[in-house]
């Protein structure tokens, strides 16, 4: 508890520094430096926000809420049902890859997103062309606004907390040409006033390594996706195939630093971009390659074959919150800057 309490007083002078003028980006992981331990439940502050192993025939049905847990209870709606990237190739446009709920399904204890290529996509909405390549996601936030813009106009945030500990267990598609993610993002981590203190997507991990089955990549942007964009990432060898099977990816995310781990082992931890302080919502996505056969972290994919089916399946997904962590939270209205609504 002491240390606990130590590393809090050092907050309050670190963000005195950090706010008004941004921050130095941390470039190596120096593992002496932070608290690479799991939170354990129930102890030291940690106390279990929600658990959802996904019993049941769709999202939202017997999710297990924290005593302390007061809000809305719907926390899951699929990923904008939109397009997702342009095709690379503007004489192939049927590359172009979209969202569409009808690629999600609840079944046997998991979440199951498909991927596939349709040349007679039947969209139960009505808003998918014939022709494309169609995935999905899950995620705690829904998107007002165009129902075809992924980014919508602003965001109905069904769940979003800052810091806690957030685990998965996932089995990857196993497929050349995509890509799964579990990721936090904020609404306003498009702001360029306050490095990323002020929100910052946080990728617990995103499965680009087809080549090389071991690795696994982490990552943090924020200042938005333009010019002003700022990223920082970490690719680890597990000398696990990670490709096999289910494997668990988590977060642990304090008020001065981020820990990620891949089955319960600390991989990487980092404060670049100052650490995000705003509530954020959560992400459990598929993303296919739009014909350059290029993913996150520079990694190629390999070309996605149109007559195969991929399934990404989530096993369950656990979020728990530290007491000693809350009074450090900052309202998204609380930061100064302009939203980069361009990119």
């Amino acid at each position: 508890m002491r240390k606990i309490i130590a590393a809090l007083v050092a907050l309050l002078i670190l963000l005195v520094v950090l706010i008004p003028t941004g921050c130095k980006q941390s470039e190596s992981w120096d593992p002496a430096r932070f608290d690479t331990t799991l939170p354990t439940l129930g102890q030291d502050g940690w106390y279990l926000v929600f658990e959802d192993d996904f019993d049941g025939s769709r999202l939202n049905e017997n999710i297990v809420f924290g005593e302390q847990f007061s809000g809305n209870r719907q926390i899951w709606t699929t990923s904008p049902h939109a397009i997702r990237w342009e095709s690379q190739n503007k004489n192939k446009p049927e590359q172009a890859s979209y969202w569409c709920p009808d690629m999600v399904r609840v079944e046997n204890g998991n979440v199951v997103i498909t991927a596939r290529y349709d040349d007679n996509h039947q969209c139960s909405q009505g808003v998918c062309p014939a022709n494309a390549r169609f995935t999905g996601g899950i995620e705690t936030r829904a998107v007002v606004g165009d129902p075809n813009d992924n980014k919508g106009t602003n965001d109905d945030l069904l769940f979003a907390q800052a810091f806690g500990y957030f685990e998965t267990r996932v089995k990857f598609p196993n497929a050349k040409g995509l890509w799964s993610a579990f990721w936090l993002q904020s609404s306003n981590m498009r702001k360029t006033g306050a490095e990323g203190v002020d929100g910052t997507e946080i990728d617990i991990y995103e499965s680009a390594f087809i080549r090389h089955k071991t690795k696994m990549g982490h990552a943090l942007l924020w200042n938005g996706y333009g010019e002003y964009g700022k990223v920082s990432d970490y690719i680890v060898d597990t000398e696990t195939d990670l490709y096999d099977g289910y494997h668990t990816f988590a977060l642990k995310w304090t008020p001065l630093y981020y820990v990620f781990y891949i089955d319960g082992v600390a991989t990487w931890a980092t404060d670049a971009g100052g650490v995000s302080h705003v509530k954020e919502f959560l992400r459990l996505t598929v993303e296919i390659d739009a014909g350059d056969r290029y993913g996150p972290h520079g990694q190629k994919i390999g070309a996605f074959d149109d007559q195969s089916v991929s399934e990404f399946y989530v096993d369950y997904v656990k979020v728990w919150q530290n007491s000693n962590y809350e009074p450090y939270i900052i309202d998204d209205d609380c930061f100064a800057g302009d939203i980069d609504l361009q990119n």
